[in-house]
């Protein structure tokens, strides 16, 4: 009965075993374990490797592949080792979390050493080391993809190497994980790089398409809290001089018309859209918005010498409206009075560059087509005497 009993345990205990399995360790685990203790990681990454591959759901095994290739300074190869290990099993995290840590910071900081090193060694040993300098940042963004300063990093060394489109790539990106001012205006220069080099080589299209995409960014970037009034209305004034560069002042006058109302006491915004309104050939408006430039700063050379060109061109415009065929029928008070205008505001414009000679070549011609002969003759004489000196 007693023998019975025991086959009946003993049958037991087999049918257990054939279905847990045996728990030993294997003979690379072990040896791996030993030489770890050792820290002899040589031979710990054999043994690893030869385990992994003989049974690659072993989340221990990987585990202590990634922490060997992380203690051998293989941090490449580490992070696809800690990945396998949570693949298979949770039992690490705590580990691997730690390690990643460790790794974003160790190739953060060689990243870094690695730029600094190519500031200062030939051509060719610089490109050496900006590409060992991305490759670091680029293993720290694996293991932390939301840190800010690798980003930077990375996109600093990218422009360095000449490598725009991938700097472009790394700061879009960087804006998905975090919204940081610096990596918006960086953004923001990079198309710009994009877009003027594609205009230095005729290619139009591809041009427009980052001036565009530029403008995309400004305006998001404008939306923003992170940024103040001041760089808000700086990336407000770069959107416009994009426009302007490109001669696209129809598309610049919306942006215009927001600077004014956001911000009445700057005199670009007015002041712009009468350069705009000036090349329309809308004198009137124009003549305004330059008026409106100048309510804010009198003496705002620029827009003095525009509203005189604006008047004179306008007296002109009249002058020639009034002759009909042979006969000439012309109301000299409809047009003197805009040269007269034209004479003021030059008069200003003489007041505050009394040294520049176009002034007082603009201002003799308002005051020639006003009848003003005396006040004419003077004015010449005066820019005749300045550009002698």
């Amino acid at each position: 009965m007693k023998n019975y009993a025991f086959l009946a345990i003993l049958a037991l205990i087999i049918g257990y075993l054939m279905i847990t399995g045996f728990q030993c360790a294997s003979s690379e685990m072990t040896s791996a374990k030993l030489y770890i203790s050792r820290t002899d990681w040589a031979s710990a990454e054999r043994s690893l490797l030869k385990e992994v591959e003989k049974n690659p759901t072993n989340g221990e095994a990987w585990w202590l592949l990634g922490h060997t290739f992380t203690s051998e300074g293989k941090y490449k190869e580490a992070v696809p080792a800690f990945e396998q290990s949570l693949k298979n099993t949770n039992e690490f995290a705590e580990k691997i979390t730690q390690s990643k840590k460790y790794i974003w910071g160790q190739c953060l900081n060689l990243g870094v050493a690695n730029f600094n090193k190519s500031l200062s060694v030939s051509a060719d040993s610089a490109a050496m080391y900006r590409m060992t300098a991305m490759d670091n940042y680029k293993i720290a963004l694996q293991v932390n993809p939301d840190s800010a300063i690798t980003y930077q990093n990375l996109a600093i060394a990218q422009r360095a190497h000449g490598l725009y489109n991938e700097e472009i790539a790394t700061l879009t990106e960087a804006l998905k994980h975090r919204q940081s001012p610096n990596i918006y205006l960086t953004l923001i220069d990079a198309h710009l790089i994009v877009a003027q080099s594609s205009d230095e080589q005729g290619n139009k299209q591809d041009a427009k398409e980052n001036y565009d995409k530029t403008i995309y960014i400004i305006r998001e970037a404008r939306k923003s809290e992170i940024f103040s009034d001041t760089i808000k209305a700086d990336l407000l004034n770069r959107e416009v001089a994009i426009y302007l560069q490109q001669g696209r002042g129809s598309e610049a006058k919306s942006p215009l018309f927001e600077g004014i109302k956001n911000y009445p006491d700057k005199r670009e915004y007015p002041y712009n859209l009468g350069v705009i309104y000036l090349e329309d050939k809308n004198l009137d408006s124009a003549i305004i918005y330059f008026d409106e430039a100048l309510k804010i700063d009198p003496n705002f050379d620029i827009a003095l010498q525009n509203i005189g060109i604006a008047y004179l061109r306008l007296g002109a415009n009249i002058k020639s409206e009034t002759q009909t065929g042979d006969i000439k029928k012309i109301d000299e008070k409809k047009y003197i009075d805009k040269f007269k205008k034209a004479s003021e505001y030059l008069k200003r414009l003489t007041e505050v560059k009394p040294d520049d000679s176009n002034a007082y070549d603009l201002l003799a011609s308002a005051y020639a087509n006003a009848n003003m002969l005396n006040e004419a003759k003077e004015a010449l004489e005066k820019a005749d005497s300045l550009r002698k000196k």
